[in-house]
């Protein structure tokens, strides 16, 4: 490949890698190399980006689809498959059988897959079938692990983030893993472990790229036992691709703060201004307000919400110093995009961005004082740190933006999938944390070329400053 590109390997694995951003000489030279058509990888890798933020946005779905009743298994007691078709048939029984009863206390379903291709490559036709019987165990409260050997091309890495973000918002958890890259395989061999329904050895018996063959051991047998010990010895090599927390889970607040830390850049698309930039002064009146609402509360109620607001509190007091210091050290840039509506929205009726926490309880819009004095502040940021640069545009692409979205740092990628509009189809509002370098790079590059397509009004600091000043000396009233 390094004689076709004209480049050289190690410029070229770093590319591949996400290590370093490609040049456009070299995106044209490397699609010649692959005899694709110009201009085609930039535009699979936005149509790839658009697929994860979509499915992120809609696929989250509590009802999964219903299993072809023709399914058969293969086996019901100890047997040799041969052929990939038979494996996955027999892998589907197991898990379409399994979804037929109530999971037991620390049972979970657990999946490798880290051939070269994984049997759904090799046998498209039983994919739908594999991950709807997924979903039906998913959805009747079984864990699925999944350890999963991932391949450098970004296409292949998106295509599998896409159909991961379909298992999210059931009862059951899906988890997925990833081998790091030093953990080699000698030979493709993966496991399917199923709780009461027993445990798939696969290998390749006839070939190297994938697993072709396989033996099936009934949960009885001593054979399953031990299997289950070798499932658990690989999740001890692997570390999480992506973390998945409810709508409002102080977890995932403590978490993405740590991300925050992260040495790189922080870029963040979304509806509204960055809670980084509301003063703690602010957010502490608006939690007064809402705790002093004249509202009938048990004691335990409001017990309970002013211990939850004193965390919320904690936890801006901390968001706000650490993009200080972030601001402060002029080591990377923030680069932030929100909408014009949304600010408009906080002058005139004071409310807060739609995935503000507090947004939905009494009396929490802000002041017409609270809310000239946030955009102040951001003004003051934007002309003390050359390093924050705030672009406000009239609206986002629905293809950038159905979810809120941030890159943190060099590998972290935040996805925060709230609503903007109330809807009836009962999907559950989900906060993704994507571990993986080249995912987040790639979003990265999509925010960046985002940017610069944006009008210089939008973007030029400037502009951008005289028309939130504009706005402070002639504000709408409350």
């Amino acid at each position: 490949m390094a004689g076709l590109v004209g480049y050289t390997k190690g410029y070229i694995s770093a590319v591949e890698t996400g290590v370093s951003k490609p040049t456009t000489a070299f995106l044209h030279a490397y699609e010649r190399a692959l005899g694709v058509d110009e201009g085609s990888l930039a535009a699979s890798a936005e149509q790839a980006i658009s697929q994860v933020l979509t499915t992120a946005q809609a696929g989250l779905m509590p009802e999964p689809p219903k299993i072809d009743p023709s399914l058969l298994p293969v086996a019901n007691k100890g047997a040799v498959l041969e052929g990939v078709q038979s494996i996955l048939l027999q892998a589907i029984a197991m898990v379409t059988a399994a979804a037929k009863q109530s999971p037991w206390p620390g049972a979970e379903i657990v999946v490798t897959f880290q051939s070269e291709h994984d049997p759904l490559t090799v046998f498209p036709e039983l994919a739908i079938p594999w991950r709807s019987a997924l979903r039906q165990a998913l959805h009747a409260g079984w864990n699925v692990v999944h350890l999963w050997r991932l391949r450098i091309e970004n296409q292949h890495r998106f295509e599998l983030i896409a159909r991961m973000l379909s298992m999210l918002g059931y009862r059951g958890k899906y988890q997925p893993y990833l081998f790091p890259n030093h953990v080699l395989p000698g030979a493709p061999a993966d496991v399917i472990i199923v709780p009461g329904q027993g445990a798939l050895w696969l290998f390749g018996s006839r070939q190297s790229k994938h697993v072709d063959s396989g033996f099936f051991f009934a949960p009885d047998s001593p054979h399953y036992q031990l299997m289950s010990q070798f499932a658990t010895m690989m999740r001890s090599q692997t570390q999480p691709l992506l973390e998945v927390y409810p709508e409002r889970s102080l977890d995932f607040k403590a978490l993405a703060l740590q991300f925050e830390a992260e040495d790189g850049a922080q870029l963040l698309l979304k509806e509204g201004l960055s809670f980084q930039s509301m003063p703690i002064a602010i957010r502490s009146a608006c939690i007064q307000r809402i705790l002093q609402a004249p509202l009938v509360r048990s004691l335990q109620e409001q017990t309970h919400l002013e211990l939850w607001c004193q965390q919320l509190l904690d936890h801006h007091r901390q968001r706000v110093h650490l993009f200080e210091q972030f601001l402060q050290d002029r080591q990377h840039e923030a680069r932030h995009v929100v909408t014009k509506t949304a600010i408009l929205r906080l002058l005139s009726d004071g409310e807060l961005p739609a995935d503000d926490w507090l947004r939905d309880q009494p009396q929490s819009q802000l002041t017409l004082a609270e809310a000239l004095a946030w955009l102040r502040h951001v003004i003051w940021l934007l002309q003390v740190y050359p390093n924050y640069q705030l672009a406000i545009v009239d609206a986002i692409d629905p293809a950038y933006f159905p979810v809120a979205w941030k890159v943190e740092g060099r590998q972290t990628l935040i996805l925060e999938s709230w609503q903007v509009t109330d809807t009836e189809d009962g999907r559950e509002n989900v906060n993704i944390i994507i571990h993986d370098r080249t995912i987040a790079h790639s979003f990265r590059d999509h925010f960046f070329t985002y940017w610069e397509r944006l009008a210089n009004r939008e973007r030029n600091k400037d502009a951008v400053i005289d028309w939130l000043q504009q706005h402070v000396s002639q504000p709408v009233k409350l």
